[in-house]
């Protein structure tokens, strides 16, 4: 929002902590100026609009999956048995219903354990040993209040590399899609992109649109995987069905998912395409600092990558670059807080 191009902000109640005061304040801004779209950003933007997109759209044009949709790929439970009824590989994983139960499961480690839902929030811990995955287990549930049926589940680490298929789509139709491949996240141990390159793979094509292709999707969506480096297949990790932190690798490389939207709401037909140049992509101040001082021996990687990379920082725009750098002593001083 501290862009040059933000013609104006507003400071609206937060989906997640106040759901009917984040609509309210959607809905009075759509009546009081006139948008021709709605385009929502952020996971918890994107659950509530679509709760409630019948009344947004009596105010402006909504593009957005179904509801159900939404809800489905916010439950890794649910994202899982869809893939497995299609043939889409996961990993192997447990839906214990106790914590006595995970003392009895049969895994290998480490193991990754994960909140059972989208919140909005990276919710994962790794255990190396059983002791570890009951104890990173019990705290979960106690900082997060999960409760049973909705525990956390526990998967098998998958040591591979990150990749996505990205998509618009038009009431189940793939208009567009694009890939990529993930060179450095942070955490190290699997997070956000830092860096990235677009990426060309039929395999991950077949997989990701067989996925969006049964849920019948509408607007743009990720499908994520993790090709495992023991047997060279792509395992799905989740769907997000929003958009996604790594959007600007797709815009770099001539994919402009947000032009489709806009091109959608003023009534234009848009062609089905999977043609993309091949760009490598650097978040530089709030990621890739990051990754280097938590993994010094990147390091000279980063730096060598930033002579033929795309950067997320504009000198003509600077504010929000300046936050960024603000951002990384906040970013340290939360760590230290615990």
């Amino acid at each position: 929002m501290f862009s040059k191009y933000s013609r104006k902000k507003f400071i609206i109640n937060e989906a997640q902590k106040n759901e009917a005061g984040f609509i309210t304040d959607i809905i009075k801004i759509l009546s009081e100026e006139k948008y021709d779209l709605l385009m929502p950003v952020g996971f918890k933007s994107y659950r509530a609009c679509a709760r409630h997109q019948d009344l947004i759209k009596t105010h402006t044009n909504l593009i957005i999956t179904s509801n159900d949709n939404i809800e489905l790929a916010a439950d890794k439970r649910r994202t899982n048995a869809v893939a497995e009824t299609l043939g889409v590989p996961v990993p192997r994983t447990f839906i214990p219903l106790s914590s006595e139960e995970v003392q009895s499961l049969q895994l290998s480690f480490p193991c990754v354990v994960k909140a059972p839902f989208e919140s909005g929030k990276n919710i994962v811990e790794y255990a190396n040993n059983r002791e570890e995955l009951l104890s990173k287990f019990n705290a979960m549930c106690a900082k997060n209040n999960f409760k049973s049926p909705d525990l956390p589940i526990v998967q098998e680490y998958i040591v591979g590399e990150g990749f996505g298929f990205f998509a618009y789509y038009d009431n189940g139709v793939c208009k567009r899609t694009f890939t990529h491949h993930r060179i450095r996240e942070y955490p190290v141990t699997g997070g956000a992109s830092v860096c990235a390159e677009s990426f060309r793979d039929p395999k991950l094509n077949e997989y990701g649109k067989k996925i969006l292709d049964h849920l019948k999707w509408n607007g743009v969506a990720m499908v994520e995987f993790k090709k495992d480096n023991n047997d060279g297949v792509y395992k799905l990790m989740e769907i997000n069905p929003k958009f996604w932190g790594s959007l600007e690798l797709a815009l770099s490389s001539g994919v402009e998912f947000d032009e489709m939207l806009i091109a959608k709401a003023s009534g234009e037909e848009i062609a089905a395409s999977d043609a993309f140049t091949d760009t490598t992509f650097q978040w530089v101040l709030n990621g890739e600092v990051f990754h280097g001082l938590e993994r010094p021996s990147t390091i000279p990687k980063i730096i060598s990558t930033l002579f033929y990379s795309k950067k997320d920082w504009r000198l003509l725009d600077p504010l929000p670059n300046l936050y960024q750098l603000a951002f990384i002593f906040v970013h340290y001083y939360k760590k230290l807080k615990g």
